[in-house]
């Protein structure tokens, strides 16, 4: 992760050019195990701000991505997504299956709104996952207390403080130094809830 800076948490697609925790480990029981130790140490965190899927960004770079994220948050989340953030902030963390109980959304057809809230407060970078129980048999990722969602501000208090010294255009060039030879099209189009197409131009130049 200190070499890739951001990677899949599950396989890789041939129209994402980045790495992949489940092909980097050979392995998914493996792969879910280093993960889980990553994300306990801080040394990285879990969002899905970039290309719409669950990427592991290491910390040296959350900073600056943080910092161009919030600039664009929703100034109105929904009305489930409200409910699920002041529910883990009261909670401490949370599973989903513990927002879909409080939202009385248990059991139905899946993505439900409990689902949809989660996405909408990661995208804002809101919240995040933090680390579960690996079970020692059966399939990795279906640990019985399921993956505990916590208040990004809270969880990472450190990297909250140091965005707040990065001005735009050192995050964008931080991230831009990150993804290495991605293509400026792709780059573009995988951060684009990060920085208006005006800012993403102007440090191609």
């Amino acid at each position: 992760m200190k070499t890739v800076k951001f990677a899949l948490r599950y396989n890789s697609t041939p129209t994402l050019p980045l790495a992949s925790m489940y092909a980097a480990a050979g392995d998914q029981r493996l792969a879910i195990e280093l993960t889980n130790a990553l994300l306990a140490r801080d040394e990285i965190v879990e969002t899905n701000v970039i290309a719409d899927r669950l990427v592991l960004v290491h910390r040296s770079v959350v900073t600056a991505l943080y910092a161009l994220r919030v600039r664009f948050r929703s100034k109105a989340l929904s009305d489930f997504a409200q409910r699920a953030f002041q529910f883990i902030r009261n909670e401490g963390s949370a599973s989903a299956g513990d927002v879909r109980r409080y939202l009385g959304v248990d059991g139905m057809k899946r993505p439900d709104p409990g689902d949809l809230s989660l996405a909408e407060l990661m995208r804002d970078m809101l919240i995040d996952r933090g680390p579960f129980t690996v079970p020692g048999k059966g399939i990795p990722y279906l640990s019985k207390e399921g993956y505990p969602y916590r208040i990004f501000e809270t969880a990472h208090a450190d990297l909250v403080k140091a965005s707040k010294k990065l001005k735009p255009e050192q995050a964008i060039r931080i991230l831009l130094d990150a993804a290495g030879q991605i293509p400026a099209k792709k780059f573009a189009s995988m951060f684009k809830l990060c920085f208006t197409r005006e800012e993403i131009a102007s440090s191609m130049e």
